[in-house]
């Protein structure tokens, strides 16, 4: 009576049945800005990733996977991301603006193949941004996740339409962008 293969494996990511929709933590443009002042302890380069996260909307585990290999440059200056989405395994590519670039460490002689970001596991990354952003004074919980939700709801209460922005995050279906919509809405 036993099946071979768990038949939700062929169900897509994002046509799973989910629990009821909780609120999405994001942050305003003046937290980022007390963050981008507040120093963050340690050696490797969280911050960093975590400001180029919100700026790019790039899951933790993209940035943590990045490497030199994948910025690219469109032929007119243009810098982006090519990379296949952990999560959901699709190409992606995404453009860089200058907020995202500036938070790039210095290359130097790395290869292509060398990562771009020094990540602790995300389970130690979230609470060392969650204390970075208490000491910034940002009264939220704040996890790395949450840098994916900013780069959304900035993008969105600039204007941007919610297909460009659904591109840009890689979501498959134009409803899984609207939750982002419907907090600004809220807020």
């Amino acid at each position: 009576g036993l099946i071979n293969d768990n038949p939700f494996d062929k169900i897509e990511t994002d046509e799973k049945p989910k629990g009821e929709q909780g609120t999405r933590e994001y942050l305003s443009k003046e937290d980022v800005a007390k963050l981008i002042k507040e120093p963050m302890r340690g050696t490797d380069n969280l911050k960093e990733a975590f400001l180029f996260s919100c700026f790019t909307g790039l899951r933790f585990s993209d940035v943590s996977e990045l490497t030199w290999g994948n910025i690219l440059d469109d032929g007119d200056g243009v810098p982006y991301v090519d990379f296949r989405m952990k999560k959901v395994g699709r190409e992606q590519r995404t453009y860089l603006c200058k907020d995202a670039v500036r938070y790039l460490p210095l290359r130097g002689d790395k290869g292509d193949e060398e990562r771009i970001f020094n990540l602790p596991l995300n389970k130690n990354a979230n609470k060392r941004i969650d204390r970075w952003a208490k000491r910034a004074g940002v009264k939220k919980k704040v996890t790395f996740h949450v840098a994916r939700h900013t780069a959304a709801t900035l993008l969105l209460s600039l204007e941007v339409p919610i297909e460009t922005v659904s591109k840009f995050l890689g979501h498959k279906k134009i409803a899984t962008t609207q939750i982002y919509a419907r907090v600004l809405d809220e807020a």
